[in-house]
């Protein structure tokens, strides 16, 4: 097309003589003398859309500009004019010739633009996934690169799901509704699915078939007796897969392996086999292995550190884990990283490889301690900075260390006011001075709650629940200007205000205030909540059953530093007020208590250990809790009084009593070094509940209803609802009718979670689990092997805004005469 429009500028030139009338001088070309001419004027046709302007600036032409004829300048224009694609013919001519000033024409052919577009030949589903893939949009000139960025495109997707046949046919025709506008018609042909009947390998004598196709996507391989055991091939999955061969020979000592050929070869027209050739080479072993330059610690503290022993396999993928990143930390590299060696580095060299057998020298550099020379903390727009940098282990001042530096990003992932998948860490060495500036990066994440449901429930009045939780809050802010944005936020305060109703049925008012670092200089936490409530029946008359529970708690927590600093103490005081008219329910009434007052001052300790990874979806850790909580034995002050003949209402005026509580969590994930990790959870639970005097027995108060989901539809002061899936709400601690507590339960759960998304907006995982429990009438009937069991899958999506909501189906494997076999179960807020 460049050559075209040389030429034609050159006819353009020549027969524009003749239309010149007497005033304009005629102009030889000489193609061997060129000549100088100044441009007088630049006109532009066939140019419907475009600016004329803008085609005269796109060339790079302007008035009074001289130019060479014949000369560059026209063919640089129109090289110029080409780049932008906007048309598909260019022509520069010229119009006349007025004495020595040279008049141009710029003639143009502009490009269609897509008026709209569609596809034929898919399914409707299938459809609209190739739109969201493809590029096109409306307005778009249609060139040829355009159409073939879309084919790409459009095979690149089918190449992800096995299509590798797929043919694309593009149709244009003229939109009669708009000039210079193109539809444009799709037409796919996706062919067949392409399917691995077999991978072939060849010259493996030390490792099976079977054992290298595990390693390789697809890893199912076509089977005569069943046509669906095929597996779709793609390549680029393939491709990804395809180390993890060398890789295996890698860890077995076959350190020269290699793969000789790897070819696909089409048998059908939607099948491939794979043959892939090995070369395994010798089988190699450690034998002598020395250390250099290391000064800080002597050779046989690293040999031990090393773990590996003269004779043993040659494995490559566990020498480098010994040096540089085993993954419970115990490596070379980070014994010298945790002592402020930042500037370590160590560098395995093969000194001698005799017949079968390989010397390693390991050649240390030391380098000098550094010092951490300041903390940044970028990304937290709403978050106080102290309130990030109080839980970061590294100091200015002290010495680098590795391991104080993922134990700051664990303890950010723990406030629950940053991603923890965005969090990352930039260590700046300045090799000059010996520091190193450390900056913690982080991305803030909602970390408020607000509830709000309503209705009218006909006869039962207003049912709903206002609630509003914030978990970083400042009460700081709320007397300085400007704090109020829209509310108090960035000290990492809790403030939980939440008003429920049932109808006649229950009213709740509750309100709680954290403080995690009372004096803002180490993390003691102190909290203080008030409560009241009213559970009653459904009746509308003045003096209906109900049971009111009215009262207050303070705590104080410590983190500790023994055993570890992974454990916490915290010590509350709660009065508890209960008041019963009528009252027959959880019970009260199996005592005689169903009318008068009683009251409950209790004391809880309270010992925990939490070195889980991630506040929602842990991979690694555990967490552990132990309490015991007792009232005053009233009773031993008062040995005059016959307790077993009491009435109810003097017996439990006070109530007395110690209960312990006991829970476990594991966290186990799998595969290692993967985003997206299998976690296996097993936990235990076990309560208990002791009179201080035998005569008086257990109370109606601060027992254990067990079963269903744990949750009520309202808060159930005096007493500990524990969840059982599989069973409704209580059938475990009252097979009946559930209403019945009890004063000893356990309870045992296996859970498998897989991960759908992580991240800021949602957290969502699958599980399935295995649970059992029970809940007994006194220790000569507990029994921890005799349980309920269930099993039963579920899902658990996490919101900001909403907190943690969940719902799983349950199966009883031990139901009662009246209980259902399987059920679902609602979760809000973390079950344990």
């Amino acid at each position: 097309m460049k050559r075209i429009a040389v030429i034609a500028f050159l006819i353009s030139s020549i027969l524009s003589y003749g239309q010149l009338d007497d005033k304009i001088n005629t102009v030889m070309l000489d193609y061997e003398n060129p000549q100088k001419f100044e441009i007088g004027d630049i006109s532009v046709s066939g140019n419907n859309f475009t600016d004329k302007n803008i085609i005269i600036l796109m060339s790079g032409l302007s008035l009074g500009q001289t130019i060479t004829v014949p000369g560059d300048e026209t063919r640089v224009a129109i090289d110029r004019m080409w780049k932008q694609h906007l048309f598909s013919d260019i022509e520069v001519g010229i119009a006349k010739m007025v004495g020595t000033k040279m008049h141009l024409n710029i003639v143009v052919k502009e490009r269609p633009r897509l008026s709209k577009y569609s596809i034929k030949g898919l399914r409707k589903g299938e459809t609209n996934n190739v739109r969201d893939e493809i590029s096109l949009k409306k307005n778009q000139l249609i060139t040829e690169d355009l159409l073939n960025t879309t084919q790409r495109e459009i095979k690149e997707y089918f190449f992800e799901k096995g299509y590798y046949g797929v043919k694309t046919t593009f149709n244009k025709s003229v939109d009669p509704e708009k000039p210079n506008f193109e539809i444009l018609r799709i037409e796919i042909k996706r062919g067949k699915k392409i399917k691995v009947q077999d991978i072939v390998f060849e010259g493996n004598e030390n490792i099976e078939d079977k054992k290298l196709r595990k390693l390789l996507k697809p890893k199912r391989m076509y089977k005569k007796w069943n046509i669906f055991a095929s597996s779709k091939y793609v390549e680029d999955v393939y491709d990804e897969t395809r180390p993890a061969i060398l890789q295996k020979y890698s860890t077995m000592g076959y350190r020269d392996v290699s793969l000789l050929y790897d070819s696909v070869q089409i048998i059908s027209e939607n099948r491939v086999n794979i043959k892939i050739g090995i070369s395994e080479g010798k089988k190699y072993y450690f034998r002598n292995i020395t250390w250099t330059g290391n000064t800080k610690y002597r050779a046989s503290l690293l040999d031990t550190l090393l773990g590996i022993k003269k004779g043993e396999i040659y494995d490559q993928s566990r020498l480098e884990s010994k040096l540089f990143m085993s993954e419970n930390g115990f490596d070379v590299s980070s014994l010298y990283m945790d002592d402020g060696y930042l500037f370590f580095n160590i560098n395995p060299v093969e000194v001698l490889v005799e017949n079968d057998s390989i010397d390693l020298e390991m050649r240390i550099y030391e380098g000098k301690q550094a010092t951490v020379n300041r903390i940044t903390i970028v990304g937290n727009d709403k978050t106080s900075d102290f309130v990030a940098l109080r839980v970061i282990r590294t100091r200015p001042g002290d010495k680098f260390s590795r391991s104080d530096i993922q134990r700051s990003m664990r303890e950010l992932a723990q406030l629950g006011f940053f991603d923890p998948e965005g969090l990352d860490v930039n260590p700046v060495p300045n090799p000059q001075n010996g520091t190193v500036d450390i900056e913690y990066k982080v991305v803030e994440k909602p970390s408020d709650q607000i509830e709000a449901s309503g209705g009218w429930g006909g006869f039962g009045g207003f049912v709903g629940t206002l609630g509003l939780t914030l978990n970083n809050f400042s009460s700081r802010k709320m007397f300085q200007k400007g704090g109020w944005d829209p509310i108090p936020a960035g000290d990492g305060q809790k403030l939980a205000i939440r008003a429920q109703s049932n109808g006649p049925q229950f009213q709740g008012y509750n309100f709680s205030f954290t403080e995690p670092w009372l004096g803002g200089k180490k993390p003691n936490s102190f909290s203080i909540s008030l409560f009241h409530n009213v559970q009653s029946t459904f009746q509308f008359t003045k003096d209906r059953p109900k049971f009111t529970t009215t009262g207050g708690s303070v705590s104080f927590g410590k983190q500790l530093k023994f055993p570890d600093d992974y454990f916490s103490f915290s010590t509350s005081i709660t009065y508890q007020r209960y008041g019963l008219q009528d009252w027959s329910n959880f019970g009260a009434a199996e005592l005689g208590f169903s009318n008068g007052n009683a009251n409950n001052l209790s004391i809880m300790t309270t010992l925990g250990r939490n070195s889980s990874n991630h506040p929602i979806y842990p991979t690694e850790g555990s967490k552990f809790n132990a309490s015991v909580q007792f009232t005053p034995p009233y009773s031993a002050f008062s040995k005059d009084k016959d307790y077993a003949s009491l009435s109810a209402q003097e017996k439990f005026k006070w109530v007395e009593l110690v209960k312990t509580k006991f829970s476990g969590q594991w966290f186990l994930g799998f595969p290692n070094n993967v985003k997206r990790q299998f976690v296996l959870t097993p936990s235990y639970n076990f309560g208990a509940v002791s009179p201080w005097n035998k005569d008086l027995g257990y109370s109606p108060f601060e027992l254990f209803r067990v079963g269903g989901s744990g949750l009520s539809n309202f808060v159930l002061y005096g007493t500990d609802v524990v969840s059982q899936r599989g069973y409704d709400e209580g059938k475990i601690s009252d097979p009946l009718n559930g209403q019945s507590t009890l004063p000893i339960y356990t309870k045992y759960s296996l859970e498998l979670r897989y991960p759908l998304t992580v991240g800021q907006s949602s957290t969502i995982y699958a599980q399935t689990f295995l649970e059992a429990g029970n809940a007994y009438q006194s220790f000569q009937d507990f029994n921890p092997f005799r349980v309920r069991r269930a099993a039963g899958v579920g899902v658990r999506l996490f919101l900001p805004m909403f907190g943690l909501l969940g719902v799983d189906y349950a199966w009883a494997m031990d139901p009662g005469q009246y209980d259902q076999t399987g059920q679902f179960h609602f979760f809000i807020g973390q079950q344990f």
